[in-house]
């Protein structure tokens, strides 16, 4: 193995290395997740402005479907936006 006796200086190394990083860690990604988008049943009962205890009961009655990942219950997104009905008052 050879030794190499590198006299760059640090902050033009540290310079070099960012400015080849930087696109990976600042640039956003414009890839869209594959497939249906899933809520924990937190994010679900913020969602919908209710309790957890609410959130059980409107799973147990089906008015929502949870989907149990091990000891974790997951709501789809879309499942969430279409048990939302809109409430129409009078004749119509």
């Amino acid at each position: 193995m050879s030794n190499f006796n590198l006299s760059f200086p640090i902050d033009q190394l540290a310079t070099a290395i960012a400015e080849k990083l930087q696109p990976y860690f600042l640039t956003p990604s414009t890839e869209q997740p594959k497939g249906e988008g899933y809520r924990t049943r937190k994010e679900t009962a913020e969602i919908l402005n209710i309790s957890l205890p609410t959130l059980n009961h409107y799973t147990k009655k089906r008015i929502l479907t949870g989907y149990r990942v091990g000891v974790r219950v997951l709501y789809k997104q879309s499942e969430i936006e279409s048990a939302l009905s809109q409430i129409k008052y009078g004749r119509d």
